[in-house]
């Protein structure tokens, strides 16, 4: 294999984006994935993309925690043991990642939860906000990260013009 400038680990949206702006920058890039490739056709084509038993049930889009181990603890003193069964925390499997069986969902945060403490205290006054939670101000607004989110947005596909671009 030819040498690389860039070796990106796991292409999922993260990978996949990095890997398109590096490239747009001229870097040569090889991305390397545990999963199966996924194909647009026939992978995600009617009605196979609809079958209930294959995704919902048998999970055939995320990680097996057989085949990468998490594990979990409440504080820092219990032994950590491993997941058996991942509940609503399904790590993607194969290129794409997670993001395929997130159906592309992506969300924006609301302006309040920039600033949520200062939020609450004043809707609520801050004797609603219990002694030991730790809620804050994020220390940045919404109108600083909103250039962001919309590259973002752009990047990933799920904002522009709608409808059949090219005719």
């Amino acid at each position: 294999m030819q040498r690389k400038d860039v070796v990106i680990i796991g292409l999922g949206w993260t990978g996949s984006i990095l890997a398109m702006e590096l490239a747009q920058e001229g870097l040569d890039i090889v991305a390397l994935e545990r999963g199966p490739m996924r194909r647009t056709n026939p992978d995600f084509r009617y009605p196979i993309n609809t079958d209930e038993l294959t995704h919902a049930h048998y999970f055939t889009l995320m990680q097996r925690p057989r085949e990468s181990t998490l594990t979990m603890r409440h504080t820092p003193d219990q032994l950590a043991l491993p997941y058996r069964r991942l509940g609503s925390f399904l790590p993607g499997h194969g290129v794409g990642g997670a993001g395929v069986h997130w159906n592309g969902q992506n969300w924006r945060p609301e302006a309040a939860e920039f600033r949520l403490h200062s939020y609450v205290t004043e809707t609520f006054g801050a004797d609603i906000i219990p002694e030991d939670m730790q809620i804050q101000d994020w220390g940045v607004t919404y109108d600083e990260l909103e250039p962001h989110f919309d590259r973002w947005e752009r990047l990933i596909g799920c904002t522009g013009i709608a409808g059949n671009l090219n005719g």
